[in-house]
This record gives C-alpha cells, sequence and structure tokens, in this order.
C-alpha cells in the first residue's frame, strides 16, 4: 500500500502528539529500582525478626593474611543465641541462655561462664543496630537489586562523606572480636585501620544483612549468610548448655558499669576520692574523652578510669580504685611521693601503679609519649600520701 505526502504531512501532527504524551509519560515514571533515600527509611525502619538461623562464612584479610571460619548460628530476639564456629580444626560453642553465656571449647572440654547484663542489646538486636551506625557515619553511595544464596537483596554501598573530617568509628563485630575502624579523615592518616568502603547487602523481605564487606587500611572483612532461615521456630534446647560435659569450668562475673559527664560526679557516685592530674601534667593535645566507673562484684572493688585522647588517639587513663587489681602489672620499683609504686612496659604502652592507704592508683602512657610522662602524671596526683 502506498502512502502520499498529504497522508505522511497529516499523520505527523498525530506522531508529535503521540511522542509529547510517551516523553511525558516517562518523565512521570518511578525509577527502575529504589533510591538511596528509600532504602535508608527501609533500613531505618526494620525491625528484627523473631528468630534467625543460618551458616555463615567469615572471611577475613589483614595486612595480606587471610583467614576463614564458618559458624552455625541460631539467634533470637529475647536474647538468646547458640553459635558454633569452626577454624583451623577448632571447635568453639557460644551459648547465652538469657542470664549467662557459656563459651566452651570443645578440644579441651573448658567451659567458662559469664553472667549477662538483661539489659543489653541482643545479638540479633545488635546486627540491626549495627546497620544504624553505618547511615549514621557514612553516605550511601550506591544501590542495586541483586541476589546472594537464593534470596533477593539489596546491594549497599556506603562511603564516608565526601571533602568532610570524620571523628567517628564503627565498630564491626566479627565472631567475639570487636574491630573499632575510625574513618579516614581529610586531615590524615587515621592512627588506627581505617575503613573507606562498606557494602551491604539487605534482604529485600526483612531487611536482614545477608552479607557483608569491609575494605580499608590493609583489612578486608567479609561475612556471608547461607541457608538463611527466619522465623522458621528454634527449638528450646538450642538456648541450653550443660555445663557437665566440660572437665572444667568456671564462672566469670563481669563488672556494672558507668559512664559520667564529670569527675565531681563521679567522685559522688563512688565510696572514695577520684584522683585528677592538673591540666599542666598532661602532655599537650590531651584531651578528658570519658570517665568511667567499674564495680566488680567477684573482687568487691570499684573503680574509676579517667581516659585521655589526643586526635591520633594515643591515650593515657588514670585510674583510683578501693581495691588490689586480681591482674595487675608487675614492674621495676620507683618512687611516687613518700610511697614506692612499680613501673613496668607492656605491649601497648609505659604502667605505673601504687597504693596509699587503702586507695589504689594506676597511671598508662600509650607508646606515643615519651618514658616520663606516666611518671610525671603519678607525681602530680593529690592523694593524701
Amino acid at each position: 500500500m502506498s502512502v502520499g505526502n498529504s497522508d505522511i504531512r497529516s499523520a505527523l501532527p498525530v506522531l508529535a502528539l503521540i511522542l509529547v504524551s510517551l516523553t511525558a509519560g516517562c518523565a512521570a515514571l518511578p525509577s527502575s529500582g529504589p533510591t538511596p533515600a528509600d532504602v535508608e527509611q527501609e533500613i531505618i525502619a526494620a525491625d528484627p525478626p523473631d528468630e534467625v538461623s543460618a551458616t555463615v562464612d567469615v572471611r577475613r584479610t589483614i595486612d595480606g593474611e587471610t583467614t576463614q571460619y564458618t559458624e552455625d548460628v541460631w539467634l533470637h530476639a529475647d536474647g538468646r543465641s547458640r553459635v558454633e564456629t569452626s577454624a583451623d580444626g577448632t571447635e568453639t560453642v557460644v551459648v547465652d541462655d538469657g542470664d549467662g553465656r557459656w563459651h566452651y571449647d570443645v578440644a579441651s572440654e573448658w567451659a567458662t561462664r559469664l553472667e549477662t547484663d538483661p539489659n543489653a542489646t541482643s545479638y540479633l538486636e545488635g546486627i540491626y543496630a549495627q546497620q544504624e551506625r553505618y547511615l549514621e557515619a557514612y553516605e550511601i553511595t550506591g544501590v542495586e537489586e541483586a541476589t546472594v544464596d537464593g534470596r533477593d537483596t539489596y546491594r549497599v554501598t556506603f562511603d564516608p562523606p565526601t571533602n568532610e573530617t570524620i571523628e567517628r568509628s564503627i565498630s564491626v563485630l566479627i565472631e567475639d572480636t570487636e574491630y573499632v575502624l575510625p574513618l579516614a579523615t581529610s586531615e590524615g592518616d587515621p592512627a588506627q585501620r581505617g575503613a573507606d568502603r562498606v557494602e551491604v547487602w539487605y534482604d529485600r523481605e526483612t531487611m536482614f544483612p545477608i552479607k557483608h564487606t569491609i575494605e580499608g587500611d590493609g583489612v578486608t572483612l567479609e561475612r556471608t549468610y547461607r541457608n538463611l532461615e527466619i522465623d522458621g521456630g528454634i527449638d528450646d534446647e538450642r538456648f541450653a548448655f550443660d555445663p557437665q560435659s566440660a572437665t572444667r569450668n568456671e564462672t566469670i562475673t563481669l563488672p556494672s558499669i558507668n559512664s559520667y559527664e564529670t569527675v565531681d560526679a563521679a567522685d559522688e557516685a563512688v565510696p572514695f576520692g577520684v584522683a585528677e592530674p592538673p591540666a599542666d601534667a598532661l602532655p599537650d593535645g590531651l584531651e578528658l574523652d570519658s570517665i568511667t566507673g567499674y564495680e566488680f562484684h567477684g573482687e568487691n572493688r570499684t573503680q574509676v578510669s579517667l581516659q585521655y585522647r589526643t586526635p591520633g588517639d594515643e591515650t593515657v587513663s588514670v585510674v583510683t580504685s578501693d581495691g588490689p587489681r586480681r591482674f595487675a602489672v608487675g614492674g621495676d620499683a620507683v618512687a611516687i611521693g613518700r610511697v614506692t609504686g612499680t613501673i613496668a612496659e607492656t605491649d601497648q604502652g609505659t604502667e605505673l601503679q601504687w597504693s596509699c592507704g587503702e586507695r589504689y592508683h594506676s597511671v598508662f602512657a600509650s607508646h606515643a609519649f615519651d618514658d616520663g610522662t606516666a611518671l610525671r602524671v603519678s607525681q602530680s596526683l593529690e592523694t593524701g600520701c
């Protein structure tokens, strides 16, 4: 069939109208995938499920040395959990029944029990809380749809904010080790390992982080959940441990911990005076970073620690206690005013300790400071000796 020029001319306005309509329609259509803002809101709104079970593949590379192992995990929102780890021929079982946490070394048949804080965040809640910490410290720079172990996921890339000085750090729990990774800053290299990229694969249905990787400063951490079951009904026996299966077992009572805004507040809260060094006795650049009180129930002892820190994360700490520490560091004799203390070099720095009547004091200075720092700070304290 032939078409005349008049027919073509008459059709042009119609074609133009169709094209305009199509173009307008495309502009109004939503994007093909979720935006970073959409995913951020989903992460914030997500609640942990009641139960999670899975096999977890863990791979970490630090300074070129790679370690791989697997964990079988059963997690409950009420705080109960069980983690069975196989690594390099060793097997470890960690069971939290809600009242205490058992650590069991299968080869040595040695079990250790730690009392748990009933108000502490559960393992499962901590996984979700970690995601909000990523949002606080990073920006979402990429979102795409992906599949992990047969599950539909959002692959989300987090990067540090551009041209912004970061003073925060993030912590990542891998097995029973918490890695504190300061973010790279615009003012030079961080003193510790920096994390400059995080990727998380979120299960689209529950926003559970089915996989995550962290990269930066010679470290790569990767954790992948396989055979993930959510709210599948875990037998309560999974969260029970019989200490009779161990040839050796012991119970360790963790201290109660309190934080204080000021030294005066700590001084009022504990039954002894808290020693505080004068500002001119401290090296330049140190700022009071934290004031923490510890009550060691098993030792019938209370202590207050003043932690001073530089921007480069070097520390000096001053501790006052009403009893001797169970794991005190030895060392050489040194004069502190009218009493004699001991000073010792450790892998982390210099530690000096002494007693004054019923009070016990210690000062620690990291290796970045000169050898006399711990002694000068100690001698500046008004301890009444």
